[in-house]
């Protein structure tokens, strides 16, 4: 193929040019020489691209000569792609006719056998289109259609120059200039008839030849035609997303019709699939969808099924990508037919089998082509009326028995190699790491119990009626139970699998119609009370059963049951609580430990239990799952043992005399109690149970405070000072562990648990009112502030002391052994860089249960102040100096805190704790705290910005990015230190106290009720008396104005929400000079010029700097020089920005819409922008005379449509 490139003197010129840019670029793709001549190479080409007046030239020659290889040909292609993109404003008229005319003559010769070459030639063609057509090119089309005359590989590239414009102009958009966007598409649109009839005959014409060649034996003849139809369905799949349907559903759905009949066909299921996926997972309103409903139809969903069970049992990769594909056609299926029900026909003749199709791809081992197919099913099973259909109700035994097996669960393997059809092989090929899997399987395995839920109500005795046997089968194999099970023996996986199942099904039992047999229900967990696995992980499990079946019992109190069902359910519940108490108190079978998961630690619960050490670890899970089974009980059913309260507390006391049973255990069995303790709705009985929890231990704390009284103290009494030792042998420390972690729990516990009764009647008969305010609101009293409150200052001395550890002036009194015991606990670490992998199975160390303990230790004192503010309400408050005690402990030292120990106290203390604070206790409480506390933070996040600023700078923490390194920690603990930080502000200066509470939130203060609604550009009282105070104030405003420019965006975000309302309270305040507002308005600017390339955090900083400015500029017009110091800025928009500014035509609080994007207009060059524009090479092009108008064609009306004979004649 050679083409005239030049005529005269020049030719020999770019002859020349040519033959060293060929050499150039082949040396560029050379592995054999240096980096450095490849390096001259890339250059010297870049270099021509760049600068060259015969780019164009040489790049056709380039391109059309024979001599030179692809690659080079494809550099060529690229030099004149490069003209046209970013010199066609430069060149002359001469010029633009000789690129023009010169693609086109490649085009007519049939470009290359090489597919990404015609590629190449077909962007040169487009990029002339995005510039030229239709105003300056009006024979475009006929160009095309007459290319397409002259063989299959002219058509190819015409598909290809079809699809790329409509990437670009519809489907992608990248065609960033909208009057030119607009021309072309309107072109399109007002030839889309005729681009659709032309793609439908070439797939006609082309399907009959292949099919003909194929039968006659010319196969190369035949593969020529099959790539002619593979490029127009790939063409189609870039138009029918968002042509009209009309065009989708034109000739009675003729398109429709062949894309169904090809998933039929091995050479072409795959791009039709991907065709008709586009098309039904359209977007839109109900009546532009409606013509859709031509694919509900018999023969349409035949096609459908056939190809599936075509393809269904053929393990090679085509096939399978096809399945999955086809599940996505399905899926798209579903949602179109629950929005458009209500104009669906005949659904009788079809449903079935779409539904025999949904269960064929169900039951396929992959599981990602289960879950696809499951979005259907939860689709028609939350649907109003398809769940009444008899063809889905019929179905659903069958579902249950394909989706069952699906829940449990599948280890991905260590080897991928694998011929075997099961789920395991599929995994393989879907996933490429353990972890990716694992995530995929956790999102699949809560939506196949989703489907398991609405299964409930849909057909509860079918439902209900399969999960019994199965369960009932499962009780079956615990005889042949070994005493050792690893949680990957296939009884534990089962197991798993089951109890989930069970607890999914049964928690819709209630809203089940007809409601499943009660008496069947009580049978099944009377056998499971009966059951005796010797596992541990199985005996676990058992107790999920339980959990889930003691529903029924609650069903058989109702008068429906029956005197039978209500007698076995009142003999049953005793046998119940015995089964879970004998669970708390079982030590494990001989032996019986094996595989049960590691020995690490899980927080501060393992140093609790140090002395219990020579349990299993699966032995002590069955214990705690004994004990938080009784809290679930507690909690979902109080009513239900309520009756039998004195039972359970005596068998509670008999456990909880026990020398062998744990700290974990005895506080979760104690929270049980206090929990139907509640119901009594009496303060004297539930004060007096309180009393006898916390009684011995008042002396016990007594007994602490003198060791938690200082830094030395405390490192004294739980072993700081002396070498790590493991918890069997660390004697008198590891007790000492084990009691003060106990005391502190136990007493989080009871303020956690014990409340006053939501009712207010109930409130007040029962003994709970304390009096009532001045307005005459009632105020109640917590059964157990009597008790702890008195508990509290050695709480919170223990806090100090804490602290203290971090101070210089401690690190004598740690042994070096112990010199990591303050860091970040490997579990915290974990969940911070968002490691999904289980943790190494590997025993803790005693440095590292000496971490987790005192880490832990602070959290719960922390959650003890935040939940003492819920429950006990102003008796909390109203107690004396009790902002100076919790800034003497709970904020003491903070200077010497590391992040994520400060962390804990704005997120579970201080956050709940200004929370709750009632009207009344501002200034002798709030106040005084964010004096405290307000100045350290400003000063201290500033300081650790500054620094991870630094790191960023220098490169550290790009280079450890993805890493553990102590850098990337850091930078993420202080993002998250930085948000909760502003939280706290956020509840102080805008939401406020909370405007009515509850009896069991302690009060019900008038000033709260006397709150008016506030909008949210206004500060609380409690934020206008912050921003009044000398130090609290500017602390709190400046620290809203840096946390905006401070490099983490949801921080910007939420100081975004705050500093318009800080601004205007700072003003109301008098605390806002020009100096500050000009800084006001800067941080504005500077934000955004760190965050503008997020949408979000762009349109609410534009929206902030726009009200900023309005409300200062009145006052300080000094503000508008911060503007004009903008580069480049246009005075005159400065100038109208004022006029408008002057009108005042809207309220305050709203933006105008010409002033937000006038606003825009100056601040154009200061905002942000994404890596992958920053250094993008602009593309000019310029608009052509404007076209008329084209009337859009209405869309059409599905009721025409002959669905009876739309499929006739297709293959079956």
């Amino acid at each position: 193929m050679n083409i005239g490139v030049v005529s005269g003197q020049g030719i020999g010129e770019v002859a020349l040019i040519a033959d060293d840019l060929s050499r150039a670029v082949e040396l560029t793709l050379n592995p054999s020489v240096s980096q450095d001549a490849r390096n001259q190479a890339y250059n010297a080409c870049e270099s021509f691209k760049e600068n060259s007046p015969w780019c164009a030239q040489a790049g056709l020659l380039l391109a059309s000569g024979n001599q030179y290889s692809a690659v080079v040909k494809h550099f060529g292609l690229q030099l004149m792609e490069h003209t046209i993109k970013y010199r066609w404003t430069q060149i002359t008229q001469a010029e633009k006719l000789f690129i023009k005319e010169n693609a086109m003559k490649l085009l007519y010769m049939g470009g290359w056998e090489t597919a990404h070459l015609n590629d190449a030639l077909a962007r040169v063609i487009v990029e002339m289109i995005k510039r030229e057509w239709p105003q300056q090119w009006s024979t475009l089309l006929a160009e095309l259609s007459d290319a397409c005359a002259r063989g299959h590989l002219h058509t190819q590239i015409v598909l290809h120059v079809f699809l790329r414009l409509v990437e670009d102009v519809a489907t992608l958009q990248t065609l960033e200039q909208h009057q030119r966007r607009k021309d072309i598409h309107q072109a399109l649109t007002s030839n889309m008839s005729e681009i659709f009839s032309f793609f439908m005959r070439l797939i006609e014409l082309h399907v009959q030849e292949f099919r003909e060649k194929t039968a006659a034996g010319d196969y190369v003849a035949a593969a020529s035609n099959g790539r002619v139809v593979q490029v127009v369905l790939l063409t189609l799949t870039g138009f029918v997303e968002w042509v009209s349907i009309n065009h989708v559903v034109m000739n009675n759905g003729r398109l429709l019709q062949m894309l169904c009949i090809l998933l039929q066909d091995d050479a072409f299921q795959l791009p039709a699939a991907e065709c008709l996926l586009q098309i039904v997972n359209r977007k839109g309103s109900t009546k532009e969808r409606k013509p859709l409903i031509i694919l509900f139809s018999e023969d349409a969903i035949s096609c459908i099924h056939r190809a599936a069970v075509a393809s269904i049992n053929l393990m090679d990769e085509n096939h399978y990508l096809f399945l999955k594909k086809l599940s996505q056609v399905i899926a798209g299926l579903g949602q179109q037919l629950v929005s458009l029900w209500t104009y669906i026909n005949n659904a009788e003749l079809w449903m079935p089998i779409l539904l025999e199709t949904m269960l064929l791809l169900t039951s396929h081992p992959s599981l990602t082509l289960t879950q696809t197919v499951n979005t259907v099913w939860l689709m028609f099973l939350r649907h109003d009326y398809i769940p009444n259909l008899q063809q889905l109700i019929a179905v659903i035994p069958r579902w249950l028995q394909a989706s069952a097996p699906k829940v449990l669960k599948v280890t991905y393997p260590t080897s991928r190699t694998s011929d075997v059809n099961d789920a395991v092989t599929y995994a393989c090929i879907d996933y490429d790491s353990e972890q990716e899997f694992n995530a995929f399987f956790s999102r699949f395995r809560v939506e196949i119990l989703e489907s398991f839920r609405h299964c409930m109500v849909a057909a509860p005795l079918v439902t209900w009626s399969y999960v019994e046997q199965w369960t009932r089968a499962a009780l079956h194999k615990v005889p042949s139970c070994p005493p050792r099970v690893h949680a990957a023996h296939p009884l534990h996986v089962e197991w798993e699998a089951l109890s989930m199942v069970l607890d999914v099904v049964l928690s819709r039992l209630l809203q089940a119609e007809p409601r499943p047999n009660v008496m069947e229900g009580l049978q099944l967990l009377q056998r499971c009370v009966a059951c005796e696995p010797p596992a541990p992980l199985i005996l676990s499990l058992l107790l999920s059963f339980i959990s889930a079946l003691f529903v029924f019992i609650s069903c058989a109190y109702s008068q429906t049951a029956g005197a039978g069902a209500l007698a076995a359910g009142a003999d049953l519940l005793p046998r119940v609580l015995d089964k879970i108490f004998a669970a708390l108190v079982t030590e494990g079978s001989a032996g019986g430990a094996g595989g049960a998961g590691g020995a690490g630690c899980d927080g501060g619960a393992a140093e609790a239990d140090a002395d219990h050490g020579h349990r299993p670890r699966a032995v002590k899970n069955v214990r705690r799952h004994a004990a938080g089974l009784l809290v679930k009980l507690a909690t979902k059913f109080p009513l239900l043992l309520l009756p039998v309260f004195p039972r359970l507390l005596e068998m509670s006391r008999a456990a909880l005399a026990r020398p062998d049973l744990s700290p974990v255990e005895s506080v979760t069995l104690q929270e049980a109690l206090l929990l139907v303790s509640n119901h009594c709705c009496c303060y004297e009985r539930q004060a007096a149970l309180v009393e006898q929890m916390l009684g011995p231990w008042t002396a016990r704390w007594a007994e602490l405070t003198p060791h938690v009284s200082s830094a030395a103290a405390l490192a004294r009494l739980v072993g700081l000072d002396a070498p790590p030792a493991p918890p069997a042998a660390g004697g008198e420390h590891a007790r000492a562990r084990r009691g003060l972690m106990h005391a502190l729990m136990l007493l989080l516990g009871v303020v956690k648990r014990v409340c006053v009764p939501a009712d207010p009647d109930k409130a007040a008969r029962g003994g709970f009112s304390a009096g009532v305010t001045a307005a005459g609101n009632p105020v109640w009293r917590n059964p157990c502030s009597a008790h702890v409150l008195p508990l509290f200052p050695s709480a919170l001395a223990l806090c100090r002391a804490l602290h203290e550890l971090h101070a210089p002036a401690a690190g004598g009194a740690l042994h070096a052994g112990h010199a990591r015991a303050l860091l970040l606990p490997h579990a915290e670490r974990r969940t911070l860089l968002a490691h999904r992998d289980p943790p190494p199975l590997a025993p803790a160390l005693p440095q590292d249960r000496m971490q987790n303990f005192l880490y832990t230790l602070h959290e719960n004192v922390c959650h003890l102040v935040g939940a003492a503010a819920g429950s006990l309400g102003r008796e909390l408050y109203a107690v004396p100096e009790l902002a100076r005690f919790v800034a003497g402990s709970l904020l003491h030292g903070l200077d010497h805190l590391p992040d994520h120990w400060l962390r804990p106290i704005f997120r579970n203390a201080l956050k709940p704790l200004l929370h709750h604070c009632p009207p009344a206790h501002f200034a002798d409480v709030a106040l005084p705290l964010h004096d405290h506390i307000a100045p350290f933070m400003l000063m201290h996040l500033s300081q650790r910005w500054e620094y991870i600023t630094s790191l960023y700078d220098s490169g550290k923490l790009e280079d450890e990015a993805g890493s553990e390194s102590q850098e990337v920690l850091e930078d993420i603990l202080v993002r998250h230190l930085t948000r909760e930080h502003l939280e706290v502000i956020k509840i102080s200066l805008v939401d406020g106290p909370l405007v009515a509470e509850s009896p069991g939130g302690g009060e019900m203060e008038e000033e709260s009720i006397a709150l008016p609604p506030r909008a949210a550009d206004t500060v609380s009282e409690l934020g206008a008396a912050l921003l009044q105070h000398p130090r609290a104030g500017p602390a709190l405003l400046h620290t809203v104005l840096r946390a905006l420019m401070w490099n983490d965006s949801p921080s910007s975000l939420r100081a975004c929400a705050l500093a318009l309302p800080a601004l205007r309270g700072a003003l109301a305040a008098g605390l806002v000079g020009p100096a500050e507002a000009n800084g006001a308005l800067a941080a504005a600017l500077h934000a955004l010029r760190t965050h503008g390339q997020h949408d979000a955090n762009q349109a609410a900083l534009l929206a902030l700097a726009v009200q900023a400015y309005e409300t200062l500029r009145p006052r300080f017009p000094s503000v508008a020089a911060v503007l004009r110091e903008i580069p480049d800025v246009d005075e005159h928009d400065l100038h109208r920005l004022d006029e408008k500014l002057a009108a005042n035509t809207t309220k305050p609080s709203k933006i105008d819409k010409s002033k937000r994007d006038l606003f825009k207009k100056i601040t154009s060059r200061l905002i942000g922008r994404n890596v992958g524009q920053l250094f993008k090479k602009e593309v000019s092009i310029l608009n052509l005379p404007t076209m008329p108008p084209v009337e859009r064609p209405r869309p059409l009306e599905a009721d025409g449509v002959a669905f009876e004979r739309l499929f006739a004649g297709a293959p079956t």
